[in-house]
């Protein structure tokens, strides 16, 4: 069985949307189950209209706290075998789950027993589901292939509404920290240490952008560059989720991973020159030239 967790705070707006896309998806052997991160609008309702399984909590801990809720309770049922996250205002295109469900499938018969990460592309549009990009990951000047170790640690490339985990992957990665960065960037790290991650070049999501969004796309150009120049530049969120990471999987890490995470973890106390030694043997770089050009100099 595929569970679709379902998170929801305050999203009467484009609830009823998405909700929709899920039960007009071509494949059909899956359930959703939703948590309600303390709502004061009518999002509750809609959820009981849908007759949607829905878990209510007492006290509003934001998306990666109720994803990690929802996957836990999830795993509970020995049924449920794949995994997906899905985001109260977005748009599923039909196929999105019997696309990722075949790679997932074909994956898993030539690695079976392995944690298993499938993500997707995405259609950027606005709040009226106008097309803003064909492609989230060319609109972010993102290069999918990067999902190396050394390489996640310093940027996340996978975006948590596109993807598809196996219960591998979906028990050794839960429950998720607190003080993780994102939901998305912690499975990531889980997938690309013990398990492997693939690459869907389609987009399945209309990845809708509104002045509600937590986290959402900017275009990588000549506005978004001048906008970084002066903000300084720091990885203190990076360190933390990157030590709790190396905390939790210590017993199961490999002599070179461990290195790489702790050399990752020492940058925030070495000098000036030691950081920017370690950034080129580690390769600790991000996407494109130019953010590796700001991250040389402002770290």
């Amino acid at each position: 069985m595929i569970t679709v967790c379902l998170a929801t705070y305050n999203g009467e707006k484009y609830l009823k949307e998405q909700i929709e896309s899920l039960l007009n998806q071509t494949y059909k052997e899956f359930q959703i189950l939703a948590l309600d991160d303390c709502s004061t609008d009518s999002t509750i309702n809609i959820l009981k209209f849908y007759n949607i399984k829905t878990l209510e909590i007492e006290k509003n801990n934001g998306p990666s706290s109720s994803f990690s809720t929802l996957l836990s309770h999830a795993l509970n049922d020995t049924k449920n075998h794949y995994f997906m996250f899905c985001d109260q205002d977005d748009i599923w295109e039909k196929d999105k789950i019997e696309k990722e469900y075949k790679l997932m499938k074909e994956q898993e018969s030539l690695y079976p027993n392995t944690p298993l990460l499938i993500h997707t592309d995405l259609t950027v549009v606005n709040e009226n589901l106008e097309k803003i990009s064909d492609s989230f990951i060319k609109y972010q000047n993102l290069n999918p292939s990067q999902t190396k170790l050394n390489k996640l640690l310093l940027q996340n490339i996978i975006t948590g509404c596109t993807i598809m985990i196996n219960r591998e992957l979906a028990l050794l990665s839960s429950p998720f920290p607190k003080e993780v960065i994102m939901h998305d960037w912690w499975i990531a790290l889980v997938a690309t240490t013990f398990g492997r991650i693939f690459y869907l070049p389609e987009a399945t999501i209309k990845y809708r952008q509104h002045n509600s969004n937590k986290i959402g796309a900017k275009g990588f150009n000549i506005q978004y560059i001048l906008s970084k120049i002066d903000k300084k530049h720091t990885l203190q969120k990076n360190y933390t989720q990157t030590t709790l990471f190396r905390k939790r999987y210590k017993n199961d890490l490999t002599t070179k991973e461990q290195d790489i995470l702790d050399n990752f973890i020492s940058l925030q106390n070495s000098s000036f020159l030691k950081k920017r030694v370690k950034l080129f043997k580690y390769q600790f770089f991000k996407h494109g030239f130019i953010r590796n050009i700001g991250l040389f100099f402002k770290i």
